[in-house]
Order: C-alpha cells, then structure tokens, then sequence
C-alpha cells in the first residue's frame, strides 16, 4: 500500500470513527454531516468524497464491525460444535458490538426499514462477509444431514437472517442489550423454527 492509499484509508477510518460516535446519540435526522466532518478533523467536503451520502455513511459505520465480528466468531469456533452452536458463536460476538454502540444500532434498524436505496442492505451484509459466513454453515449443515438438505439455502439464510434482525429490534425496544440475553432470544426462535409451528402438516394451496 502506498503513501496515498494509506493515508486515505486512514482518514476514511477516522471520519468513520466520528461518525460511530455521532450516530451513536440515536437519532439519524440530528447528526450532520458537518458534525462528522469537525469530530474527524476534516473538511465537509472530505466525508463526501468517501461516502456520497449519509445513509452511504451510516451503512458503512458497521460494515468493518461487523467484518471483525464474522472472522473472530469463525476462528474461534469449534468445527464440532452443532449446527445451532455455531450460529450462536458467530451472533454472540455481533451482539457484543451492538451492545457497545446501542444508539448506532438503533439508526442502523432505522435505515434498514425506511432506506430508500434498493438492496443497500445486502450491499452490507456482503460486504461484511456475513452472508457468505451464514451460507457456508448452512451448507455445512446439510451436508452433514443437520439441516433439510431439500431447502434452498438462500431461503434458510433469509428466515435466519429476519430472525436475528428481529431480535436486535426486540432487545432495542426493551433496552436490554445483554449478549447471553440476545442469543437466548435468537435460539429460542431458531428452535422453535426448527421444531416447526405445525402440528400436523399443513395443506398447501396448489
């Protein structure tokens, strides 16, 4: 990396940084770009040139975060472990985070649901690396005989995916961001999803 790159890569990390703390107050609408720009010790202008927009900013809060979290959870994990364990290894670790920074989280769930740009939540999650992490535990999984080996497993990673982001809403309405209490939350319902809400096996409409 030269002299340039480096130097830009840190001052991006620098506005983001600002930006963490900003945010962190709850409220997207209250934190200005102008604000960030003053934190980081760089011109308005400068937080533009990295990310074009606020909601282009707010994502990326969490995105190198969440990275961080993804590999920690997966070089720490134990390849024994069941299918179920091991996502609750890879949450726990995101739920620490989000515990540290309950304000950023709390507009990040809010851009998620009123973000007018199409797919910017994907763009997250594969950035991240969390969706190729889900997906290769998945497969995992089904290999092994764990999981259904019938389903698609983009449609297992997606009822994943609604179950831990409605977890995060729940311990944010609650104000209870206890990592053990999240992941309880979080496998209650994977257990329950597992275990099926049928008693008997529906009839499906043809």
């Amino acid at each position: 990396m030269n002299t340039r790159t480096r130097q830009r890569e840190e001052t991006r990390q620098k506005i983001l940084e600002a930006a963490r703390n900003c945010f962190d107050c709850g409220d997207f609408a209250r934190v200005s770009t102008r604000e960030v720009a003053r934190q980081a010790g760089v011109a308005e202008g400068t937080v533009f040139n990295h990310f074009p927009t606020k909601e282009d900013l707010v994502m990326s809060c969490i995105c190198s975060q969440m990275a961080e979290a993804i590999e920690m959870g997966l070089y720490t994990m134990d390849p024994e472990w069941c299918f179920v364990d091991k996502l609750m290894h890879v949450a726990s670790y995101r739920f620490a985070q989000i515990g540290l920074h309950p304000g950023l989280w709390r507009v990040i769930m809010q851009q998620i649901v009123f973000t007018p740009r199409k797919g910017v939540v994907n763009e997250v999650l594969e950035t991240s690396g969390l969706l190729r992490a889900v997906k290769n535990l998945i497969e995992e999984a089904q290999l092994s005989g764990e999981l259904n080996p019938d389903l698609s497993p983009e449609m297992i990673r997606k009822s994943l995916m609604a179950l831990f982001i409605f977890t995060i809403h729940e311990h944010l309405s609650t104000q209870n961001y206890d990592s053990e209490d999240m992941c309880a939350t979080l496998r209650e319902l994977v257990m329950v999803q597992t275990v099926g809400l049928w008693a008997a096996k529906p009839e499906l409409a043809a």
